[in-house]
């Protein structure tokens, strides 16, 4: 038996409970720790696999930021997000969704492997990912902060829209004054 077989079966097992926790929660929050174990044993298998720059990604980029982000949008969703219970119609939805994607997985599969390209294997370095991220692909890179912008504001804009109206304090007449009491 392979040295990594355990490791990566515990790893596969834990991030398909965590992914199945993020569907199958009651509450949002809930959702979004699973998540943030999800990603955190995605980046375990990564490092098991030896690619250590994309687990270093992984626990930066969606455990660090992601997750933080969706965390900030949960807390701020008027009732925590619980009035997006389960009916009957978004349970029909979610099963045809769910069916059209095994659906795709399986023709996906079914098909043939994708032909890597010559040189594949050396082009997989730090410097070529960073050359990439940093220069054809600098401008969208740029515009994730903006669109995380955005997104928050989205998100408070629409929690103030449901905060229910702040309760005044009705006036009470005072007709005696009050009487200071000192304790010893």
């Amino acid at each position: 038996m392979d040295a990594l077989f355990v490791p990566l079966l515990i790893g596969c097992l834990v991030a398909l409970a965590s992914a199945l926790g993020v569907v199958l929660a009651r509450r949002p929050i809930y959702s979004a720790i699973y998540l943030l174990v999800h990603s955190l044993s995605l980046a375990g298998l990564f490092a098991v696999l030896s690619a250590a720059m994309v687990a270093v990604g992984q626990v930066i980029i969606y455990s660090g930021a992601i997750v933080v982000l969706f965390l900030f949008v949960v807390t701020l969703l008027p009732s925590g997000g619980r009035e997006l219970s389960p009916n009957p119609r978004r349970v029909v939805a979610a099963s045809v969704a769910g069916g059209g994607l095994l659906v795709a997985l399986a023709a996906a599969l079914a098909g043939s492997t994708i032909p890597t390209p010559a040189g594949a294997v050396e082009q997989l370095t730090v410097a070529a990912v960073g050359r990439a991220l940093f220069g054809p692909l600098l401008v969208a890179f740029e515009l994730t902060a903006p669109l995380l912008l955005v997104a928050i504001v989205g998100g408070v804009v629409i929690w103030r829209r449901h905060e229910p109206s702040p309760r005044i304090a009705q006036s009470v007449k005072v007709t005696e004054a009050r009487k200071l009491v000192m304790h010893r």
